[in-house]
């Protein structure tokens, strides 16, 4: 029975000592597989809360570093729960506050961030920020857009800067925005204003102190 032999997959680096056909097959079966093939990862863009740049990172990952400042980032969501002592927190993803938290001196960075409880801090999202208890924030406000929610008073000593801002429950304070700022039926609104557009429903109370 002749012996069987298996093929080796080095390639001779000696040219002539294949044929060429053979050597292109050889070379195939060491070869990696083509980009096409290869599997893609999603992908998804981030800002960098350090510096500012956009990049991109894998979808799935729960951290990355900033390819501009190489600062570490946190893309995990983030629960604050009462009697916390994390007073800082630095996230690509979300934050809650839960109701029955009673905070102060918090400093947020994040995406979203729904807040149930009574907290006071700075804030800065780039996303939604949605007030849904009442609250008096000591610290500044920066939001993408800024939630006041039907029954919850947001008292601001420093102010707000937001893209856009909806108000179902009562706001004071000085309030900056870009884009419409919205007073919805039951809603309020006092303090000095700049928004580029205010739209009041009926029922709904805008007082601009920067009038008187």
């Amino acid at each position: 029975m002749p012996e069987f032999r298996t093929e080796p997959l080095v390639v001779p680096t000696v040219s002539g000592l294949l044929p060429a056909g053979e050597r292109d097959r050889r070379v195939a079966l060491t070869s990696f597989r083509a980009e096409t093939d290869r599997v893609q990862v999603p992908l998804r863009d981030v800002v960098c809360y350090e510096c500012g740049q956009a990049s991109q990172v894998p979808s799935a990952a729960l951290s990355a570093n900033c390819i501009h400042c190489h600062a570490h980032l946190n893309m995990a969501d983030v629960e604050i729960r009462p009697g916390s002592r994390r007073l800082t927190v630095r996230t690509l993803g979300n934050v809650h506050v839960p109701s029955g938290t009673k905070l102060s001196n918090l400093s947020v960075v994040c995406h979203d961030m729904e807040v149930d409880g009574r907290v006071s801090g700075t804030f800065r999202c780039t996303g939604k920020l949605s007030f849904n208890a009442s609250s008096r924030v000591d610290g500044s406000i920066s939001a993408a857009h800024l939630v006041v929610d039907k029954g919850a008073e947001l008292e601001l000593t420093v102010g707000a800067a937001a893209g856009m801002a909806d108000i179902y429950g009562s706001l004071k304070g000085r309030l900056q925005c870009k884009g419409l700022l919205h007073v919805y039926r039951g809603g309020a609104y006092e303090g000095v204003c700049k928004a580029a557009d205010v739209k009041v429903d009926p029922g709904g109370q805008f007082t601009d102190l920067s009038r008187f």
